[in-house]
């Protein structure tokens, strides 16, 4: 990680695509000292995990199809 300035933050993700945070200027007391109180963190989950249940079968409603009609 690298900071350009007192606003921004610049990394690397592992998959080689790169972040940059910016936050702007505020007298905000909690945010007083700005991406220098940011510190990093290890992730906690790798992956996308399993995969969740397929919805079950089911016919569709006539309610549904019109529905679904309005937002096309």
């Amino acid at each position: 990680m690298t900071t350009n300035d007192s606003g921004k933050l610049e990394t690397t993700l592992a998959d080689g695509r790169r972040m940059t945070l910016s936050l702007p200027p505020t007298d905000a007391g909690w945010a007083a000292a700005g991406i220098k109180a940011l510190q990093p963190v290890p992730p906690t989950h790798t992956g996308r995990g399993e995969e969740p249940p397929a919805l079950p079968e089911r016919p569709v409603l006539p309610l549904e199809v019109a529905l679904l009609g309005l937002g096309a």
